[in-house]
């Protein structure tokens, strides 16, 4: 499976000490898509999925994405995983002068990065949070040096067994449900099957899948340790006209036993794409340390 990506790292100066009355990142993704909205859409009145337009619209991919009624990649639904997922670099206090963050897109969505960041420039000006704190935004100084990066996950069976332990830090909101529903009390094959789907599904939308060949998740590591707790977090959606919660888990679990190749590689991609639901307003955003015998 594989998949191209490119983070881009911003920063945001605001003009003067703003109240985070709200998750940054909720913020920053709500005027993004209202700035990408406004520059790109040429039929108010039609609703994307039956616009004309919807697939050369770059509001349309990044927030819309369309799937067909038939497909398999997700069977019956009818809206993919959004080809973008936020990072913060840390946890923002209640009164912020300064933030920065990083989105990172996968396959076409690359290819939209100016507009993302006009879209930025733009939100800039109107501000944020309730207060409307106007700020200023740039982007990595040496963003035009970068070259795309192909990342790859393997998830075949084959070599690299490692015993040992790794400690996973599910640093802001994992939400995927075991058994249909939410909850801390999950598997390190729960675990692993999450990581798992979200790698598939970028790599299968964004990237090529070609050599799947199933999964099967690693029955030799197990969780021995979790200081794990839920979390619940509100998001307004104005398409929706209501509030959303999006809880999710987060702290710390210890996996211990006999890892695969795969195993280390989806949680590097985890690394890069977040994982679980909700990654496009930065949760399921994790870390993880390894200590092999």
């Amino acid at each position: 499976m594989t998949v191209s990506y490119f983070p881009v790292h911003f920063y945001i100066s605001f003009d003067s000490p703003a109240n985070a009355d709200t998750p940054p990142l909720f913020v920053l993704r709500s005027v993004l898509g209202k700035e990408l909205h406004s520059m790109s859409c040429v039929s108010h009145q039609i609703k994307c999925v039956d616009c004309m337009y919807k697939n050369n619209c770059v509001y349309a991919f990044l927030f819309e994405t369309i799937l067909q009624s038939e497909n398999d990649v997700l069977p019956g639904r009818n809206r993919a995983s959004h080809p973008f997922a936020f990072t913060q670099a840390g946890n923002a206090g209640k009164t912020i002068k300064n933030y920065d963050f990083t989105i990172t897109l996968f396959g076409k969505a690359i290819d939209y990065l100016p507009y993302i960041n006009d879209a930025f420039v733009h939100a800039g000006k109107n501000g944020l949070f309730k207060s409307r704190t106007p700020f200023m935004v740039t982007v990595d100084e040496n963003l035009v040096d970068k070259e795309l990066q192909l990342y790859t996950v393997e998830v075949s069976n084959g070599e690299g067994i490692k015993n040992g332990e790794i400690l996973v830090e599910l640093k802001t909101p994992l939400r995927f449900k075991t058994g249909g529903r939410y909850g801390t009390e999950f598997s390190a094959q729960d675990f692993m099957n999450c990581l798992f789907r979200r790698a598939s599904t970028l790599c299968k939308l964004y990237g090529s899948c070609e050599n799947e060949g199933g999964y099967v998740p690693n029955e030799n590591i197990s969780i021995i340790e979790r200081n794990l707790h839920w979390t619940e977090s509100t998001h307004y959606s104005a398409r929706q006209k209501n509030k959303m919660e999006l809880g999710g888990v987060i702290g710390t679990l210890k996996l211990k036993g006999t890892f695969l190749q795969k195993d280390i590689e989806l949680l590097e991609f985890a690394r890069i794409a977040n994982a679980g639901k909700n990654t496009n307003f930065g949760l399921g955003q994790m870390d993880f340390w390894t200590k092999w015998e």
